[in-house]
Parts: structure tokens; C-alpha cells; sequence
């Protein structure tokens, strides 16, 4: 388990909501260039140690953003094809650029633009962006240790660009369809409405169970507001000695008290 602290993700709102943009403006070329996929996953990105990335697209490329440089970087067979910086761009301009970008080197794309708000400026503090992508990598180390000492059928760890939350879906009764089989969600979200700092959160859901409301071992809290489940908040985990671990032990003991009852 790595030690690094947690870095600390303040005064970051605006940078914030552009990295939440170039999430989205990833994740439309994802769903423009792949088929439908299980539980919705060509709606995911995946997160690297610099950023986050579409994973590999049909062309056999991959699109990545970097945080260290601010720039999308598009590369196939292990060589760059082309970059575009972000600072310049507004999420439609940046689609826009990319479309032309990806056709100067043979790949048509039409990806849709109905999710990005065109009017915001993509003014990132390389910084902020770069203590995030510190974040977001560390906590899908813990949330991949977590799945894997569950075992049995889970999603991988992906970064959803719509809420900007990064977690995995996991199946303690068997099935891997989160529309019908009994799941309980980990993650990690840097806001949502009413929420407005970084959180872990967890939650279970069975068709017979709804969703459940169990007790919690602190920091954790239950939380009712948005969604049922365990909420802690990243604020106080980051001041613990083993943040890390603490939020693997809440996890675990979390899916532990749960899946009895969605079974």
C-alpha cells in the first residue's frame, strides 16, 4: 500500500469543473467510437498516472490527458500522433480541434457535444490538476485492491465522466448486471449537488432490498441525501496516519455487513 499523504484538493472548484469537462469531451469520443458495451462501460475512462485516458479505441489508439503538460495526447503503435493543448480551448472547440485531428491522420469521428458547456474556458491550475491526478491514481489503487480481495464478479475501476466519480460495481450474489442483480458501489467522487468537497462513498442495492441503510464504522457516515449508503469524507480521511488503509478496512467492512442482506 503506497504512503504518500493525500494531497489536499483545496480552493480547486474551477479546476475541477474544466478536468470534469475534458472527462466529458474523453468520454464522447469513447461512446462515438465504440459499440455498447455492458453496464453502460463505453461511458467510462480509465485512469492513469498522469490523468485519464479512453483506453484503447478501435483505431488501436489511445486518447490521453495529461495534467503534467495540460494536453490531450493522441498515440497508436506506441508513437504520438498528434497533441492539442487544453488552455486555448473552450470543451466544443477542443471536440472540434480533435475531430479534425483525428481525420488528418484517417480515423472519422462525429462525437456528440450535448453534455460540454461551450462557454467554459478550459483555465486549468497545473497544480491543482496534477494533486488530483495524485489522488485519483492512489484511490484506484485502493478501490482495485479493494475489488480484488472481494473476488467474483465486479466491473473494473473506471472514471464515469458524467458525475466525474471513479469507482467499480461489485456482484456478491453472482450476475453482472446492474440493472437487475444485487451490487454494492465503491468509489470516490470530488463533488456532487449538495456535497460540495471530495468523498468515498459506498452503497447497496438488491430489487428485493432497495437500497440499505447500515451501521458504520467512523469517519464513515450514513448518508441519505443523493444516495443511501456510507459517505466519509475525504477531508478527514486525508489526516489520518493510513488514510489508505482506512478506507480499504471501511470498504471491506462495508461489503461485509451488506452482502448478507443482499443475498
Amino acid at each position: 500500500m503506497l504512503t504518500m499523504p493525500l494531497p489536499a484538493l483545496l480552493d480547486w472548484d474551477d479546476t475541477r469543473d474544466a478536468l470534469h469537462q475534458v472527462a466529458l469531451v474523453l468520454s464522447a469520443i469513447r461512446v462515438a467510437a465504440s459499440d455498447k458495451l455492458p453496464n453502460d462501460l463505453q461511458f467510462s475512462l480509465r485512469v492513469t498516472s498522469s490523468g485519464f485516458s479512453t483506453g484503447e479505441l478501435p483505431t488501436g489508439a489511445t486518447l490521453s490527458f495529461e495534467t503534467s503538460a495540460l494536453q490531450l495526447l493522441y498515440v497508436r503503435d506506441w508513437l504520438r500522433v498528434f497533441t492539442l493543448g487544453l488552455p486555448e480551448h473552450t470543451p466544443q472547440t477542443l471536440l472540434r480541434a480533435l475531430t479534425r485531428g483525428f481525420r488528418r491522420s484517417g480515423f472519422e469521428i462525429e462525437p456528440a457535444s450535448k453534455h460540454s458547456n461551450a462557454g467554459l474556458a478550459l483555465a486549468i491550475d497545473p497544480q491543482q490538476a496534477n494533486a488530483y491526478a495524485r489522488a485519483l491514481h492512489s484511490l484506484a489503487a485502493v478501490l482495485a485492491t479493494v475489488r480484488e480481495k472481494l473476488g467474483g464478479s465486479a466491473t473494473p475501476v473506471v472514471l464515469w465522466a458524467h458525475h466525474f466519480d471513479l469507482g467499480f460495481l461489485w456482484f456478491p450474489g453472482g450476475g453482472s448486471d446492474e440493472r437487475r442483480d444485487a451490487q454494492i458501489a465503491f468509489g470516490f467522487a470530488p463533488s456532487s449537488p449538495g456535497l460540495p468537497r471530495p468523498y468515498i462513498y459506498a452503497y447497496a442495492w438488491s430489487q428485493p432490498t432497495g437500497y440499505l441503510q447500515l451501521p458504520l464504522v467512523p469517519p464513515a457516515i450514513a448518508n441519505t441525501q443523493g444516495y443511501t449508503g456510507l459517505y466519509a469524507a475525504y477531508d478527514d480521511l486525508r489526516k489520518l496516519e493510513e488514510p489508505r488503509q482506512a478506507i480499504e478496512a471501511m470498504l471491506l467492512d462495508y461489503a461485509r455487513e451488506a452482502a448478507p442482506l443482499l443475498k
